[in-house]
């Protein structure tokens, strides 16, 4: 099977990655420098447009030279719970049915194209935010979003954490220039906020919203998850 392994690096440890060495694997690093002779290719990038940046500047530098089947994956994936598989060999199930494979999908309703998508409410992003670390958007998730797809619903599946597989063909359903036009958008900030955009629109620009019953049963399935695991914390509290 032809598939790839595209990895957005900053410094995390790739130890990792040795597991997995059936797979063709390219990191782009935007950290520190990795040594040489790895058994995986690394392409230096600056640190720029966080992962949507990367997977941008594969599939345009690479367009007509895809892998059959593409998996973009963060350089640290075993601390993002549901919304990354550990194997990315899982990756490969089920990837026929879309075309597109994410480990959790989540769904986009009316409180969901916040101008910010409220990461200026996030404490993660707190900080970055207040010190204008993160960029502003003239127009706004919503419109940046229907500018383009106008017909985009309201209601819309959606990915988790920039991680996901998707085949060569339904990458290749978007011609170049639409990838160059997200591409030089990301190019402009170390951390745009459509960087943050990209990250929630992925699945829709792949799929056109194909997995849109599954997202909603899975976030029931997340609610469920995340309700025990606060219930187990909170009984450890009490002890």
């Amino acid at each position: 099977m032809d598939k790839a392994l595209i990895i957005a690096r900053y410094n995390e440890d790739l130890s990792w990655l040795k597991e997995f060495k059936d797979f063709k694997i390219i990191v782009y690093n935007k950290g520190d420098k990795l040594s040489d002779n790895l058994f995986y290719e690394v392409i230096n990038l600056e640190n720029k447009g966080r992962e949507s940046h990367t997977w941008l500047h594969h599939i345009v530098k690479n367009y007509n030279n895809l892998n059959e089947i593409n998996i973009f994956l963060q350089g640290k994936i075993d601390d993002l719970n549901c919304m990354a598989y550990k194997n990315p060999n899982d990756y490969l199930m089920e990837i026929n049915r879309y075309g597109f494979k994410a480990s959790r999908y989540g769904l986009l309703g009316p409180f969901h194209w916040d101008w910010n998508v409220n990461i200026d409410k996030d404490i993660r992003y707190k900080n970055q935010w207040e010190n204008g670390e993160i960029s502003r958007s003239n127009i706004g998730f919503r419109n940046f979003a229907k500018k383009l797809f106008p017909n985009i619903p309201l209601f819309v599946a959606t990915s988790y954490s920039g991680c996901f597989a998707v085949k060569k063909e339904i990458i290749q359903q978007h011609n170049i220039f639409f990838y160059q036009e997200l591409l030089d958008i990301l190019s402009q900030n170390k951390n745009p906020i459509e960087g943050h955009y990209m990250e929630r629109l992925w699945c829709y620009i792949f799929t056109k919203n194909k997995p849109f019953i599954e997202s909603i049963f899975d976030v029931i399935q997340t609610k469920i998850e995340r309700s025990r695991f606060s219930k187990i914390i909170n009984n450890k509290n009490i002890f």
